[in-house]
């Protein structure tokens, strides 16, 4: 049984319990000595938002272009550095064209934005890798 003195938030409407207060609140003392270090993973997704960042920023891109730079990021391989979603999977997701791909595509590789190795042969995707300013990465 409950004691009647235990404060209990009220739930709200619906199946979802309330979302949790920070579990972590700051702390009084420094937390400079605690404060661990970066896992590659986090870096790596800190850096493809640096990333998308840039790319976001820059006005002479076509509308594609940014939504084609939000595909390639989600689909980097982290342990390989590399993308290689096939072109059929970049149009399905985009509604765009195999030409539309190939042009925007070229635009952020000559934007400076994404370094593309061209997969030799039928079946063979090609690696697109993020190229990060390196202003940007810290």
């Amino acid at each position: 049984m409950r004691s009647a003195n235990a404060f209990q938030p009220p739930m709200p409407s619906g199946d979802a319990p309330p979302e949790p207060a920070d579990l972590d609140p700051p702390s009084s003392h420094s937390t400079a000595a605690a404060t661990p270090q970066p896992s590659a993973g986090t870096k790596a997704a800190r850096n493809a938002f640096l990333w998308l960042l840039q790319v976001a920023e820059d006005p002479d891109l076509p509308p594609l272009g940014y939504r084609l730079a939000i595909i390639i990021s989600q689909k980097v391989d982290r342990r390989k550095g590399y993308a290689h979603p096939p072109h059929s999977e970049l149009m399905k997701a985009t509604g765009a064209s195999r030409r539309g791909i190939q042009i925007t595509v070229k635009a952020l590789e000559q934007r400076g934005h994404l370094g593309v190795v061209v997969g030799r042969g039928s079946g063979h995707a090609n690696r697109y890798r993020l190229k990060l300013d390196p202003g940007r990465s810290r």
